[in-house]
């Protein structure tokens, strides 16, 4: 989703100048530094005069860019600071020229607000419209079925149960995850469901398939399972490399889910990389990164 106005490019390219020139200058005095006095006066700072609005271009979408147009002003300021806000918060870092929406952005109003300076000038405040929500990265192409079912040798806690669901469904949702391809997902009966989301304890997990062990999840026609032991603890490998269990379970559901979506197994691009969601990272990662969600290539 594109924001900004057309014309007028020539009287905003001295703004955008002065900006940047004034962002790079612009920084904080040493603690503890004393301000320079100045002659007490009572005459009142003369305004900057904007020579047109101030906006921003560029795509109010995940993954695409914001460009904040500050208008020139009469005369020019020559110094000032930045801020990038999400609603009424101050986005931590967010303080250049430009802005790319993050997953945590998406559904909310994004606006800059710059501060512009010129001695002897009054300060002067220049605020953007705000953007209309961000949007994912690609529209909604289709919404899945799924149901949840528990497979359990003993009982696995209610409580657990609940995270398990709660936690699904938050993959599920997230901005990163196959939503980014414009797939969603919306929990339902199994009378509805195209596919059931399984938790399943160790022991069950080969009664679904002999390509199953109890050692990981897997995949078997309409039944995405996730194996119990693994939720709970991760693998040994992921653990070794420091990956917390919450980006495990992100992963699991994840790649388990890519099967049922027709996705296959990849393997690692290049050392150093972030890795394919469906590779195999349980059991290890050829020379890549740990990594959750499915990348651009796989959604």
């Amino acid at each position: 989703m594109g924001v900004g106005r057309a014309g007028g490019r020539a009287r905003f390219a001295a703004g955008l100048v002065a900006l940047a020139a004034a962002l790079a200058l612009a920084s904080p005095a040493p603690s503890g530094a004393a301000a320079s006095a100045s002659p007490a006066s009572s005459a009142v700072a003369p305004p900057m005069v904007a020579t047109g609005p101030d906006y921003m271009k560029g795509s109010a979408s995940y993954g695409g860019t914001l460009t904040a147009m500050v208008a020139a002003r009469q005369p020019q300021f020559t110094g000032g600071t930045l801020q990038w806000y999400r609603g009424g918060t101050a986005i931590p870092g967010a303080t250049g020229r430009t802005y790319k929406p993050t997953a945590a952005d998406v559904g909310q109003k994004i606006r800059f607000v710059a501060m512009l300076t010129r001695s002897g000038f009054e300060t002067q405040r220049a605020v953007s419209q705000p953007t209309p929500p961000i949007a994912h990265a690609s529209p909604l192409k289709r919404t899945v079925r799924y149901d949840v079912r528990v497979d359990a040798t003993g009982t696995i806690p209610a409580a657990e149960v609940e995270t398990f669901v709660t936690q699904a469904q938050q993959t599920y949702d997230d901005a990163r995850g196959w939503r980014a391809g414009g797939t969603a997902f919306t929990r339902t009966s199994r009378s509805q469901s195209q596919f059931t989301l399984v938790l399943a304890t160790s022991d069950r997990m080969t009664s679904y398939s002999s390509v199953c062990s109890a050692q990981w999840s897997c995949r078997v026609g309409r039944n995405v399972i996730i194996n119990w032991t693994r939720w709970k603890t991760a693998s040994p490998a992921w653990n070794a490399a420091g990956g917390s269990l919450r980006d495990y379970r992100h992963m699991v559901v994840n790649h388990e889910t890519g099967h049922w979506l027709g996705r296959g197994h990849v393997g690692c691009s290049r050392q150093g990389a972030l890795a394919p969601v469906m590779m195999q990272q349980s059991k290890g990662l050829g020379g890549c990164r740990f990594n959750p969600w499915p990348l651009p290539s796989e959604r």
